[in-house]
């Protein structure tokens, strides 16, 4: 399939129109536009960056399923999130290392997301990994502050992803069974700080479509799925991370920051997403 590279790992963050035609690189872990043709999302009824009424009222959309829509996000590291012909954005492997598509028009303080995903992994009774980056400062290395590591060890390819992960909070996306050495952190937790087991998160079948919201008020987040709150962490300062403690501790996840989606990078870890929305709430009481 014919693929028009958007953005690219390895150069770290380059606009999409500096890669259109960089055909090479779609082979190697690149967020990138697939394909073309009639299933695409018409662009001349896009929502994208209009504020929604309804259910849904003061919500601005930041992913609506369009090409147009996508040029406002970019990415960092490796693996790789592609713009589907469906109108969405699907995680997979590519370049070695995890990877992070950010929506980089704007940060945000207090906030709503809300989007929907789904496991797409293609090994039958095996379940997708990613993930919903939050609060984390741009992923343009270096940034002072913000190590690029796996529990003090440098990541030495494609490593802008890790800012992501050290420095803001990862929201799991993973609905393997406990045990039998999946990771225990399932969906819903707030990754290593606040983590919940395979009841806790509610999990869904393996193609599925789940509606999340993450909402974050100074350092108080809570996480819905399908209409169920399942976790609430209050992000106190100076608490180590669990299992890593040479990362950055709790006091590095700060008041604002991007929002992003991750892409873990294994071959089974294939993760839909789709109609990707923001409330501000940084100016309410």
């Amino acid at each position: 399939m014919r693929k028009i590279v958007a953005l690219a790992a390895f150069v770290g963050l380059l606009p999409v129109e500096a890669l259109a035609t960089v055909q090479t690189a779609a082979q190697q872990g690149y967020a990138s536009v697939s394909g073309s043709g009639s299933e695409r999302h018409d662009d001349d009824k896009a929502k994208c960056g209009k504020v929604l009424d309804g259910a849904d009222k003061g919500y601005e959309v930041i992913f609506d399923g369009t090409r147009k829509c996508f040029e406002r996000w970019r990415y960092a590291g490796g693996s790789s999130i592609t713009l589907e012909r469906d109108g969405t954005l699907k995680s997979g492997p590519g370049a070695p290392n995890l990877g992070a598509l950010w929506y980089a028009t704007r940060p945000y303080g207090d906030f709503s997301l809300k989007l929907q995903f789904r496991d797409d992994s293609p090994v039958a009774g095996k379940r997708a990994n990613s993930g919903v980056h939050v609060r984390f400062p741009a992923p343009r290395p270096p940034v002072p502050g913000c190590p690029m590591t796996f529990n003090g060890n440098p990541q030495q390819t494609n490593p802008a992803g890790w800012i992501a992960v050290n420095c803001g909070h990862e929201i799991q996306i993973n609905d393997s069974p406990d045990g039998g050495g999946n990771d225990p952190r399932k969906t819903g937790s707030i990754y290593g700080f606040a983590d919940l087991n395979g009841t806790q998160s509610q999990p869904t079948p393996a193609g599925v479509w789940n509606d999340l919201e993450i909402r974050v008020v100074g350092q108080h987040y809570t996480v819905i799925r399908n209409g169920v709150v399942v976790n609430e962490y209050e992000n106190v300062p100076g608490v180590p991370f669990p299992g890593r403690p040479k990362d950055p501790d709790s006091s590095s996840r700060g008041l604002v920051g991007y929002v992003g989606l991750q892409s873990h990078g294994g071959a089974v870890d294939v993760v839909s997403f789709r109609n990707i929305r923001i409330l501000d709430l940084s100016n309410q009481d």
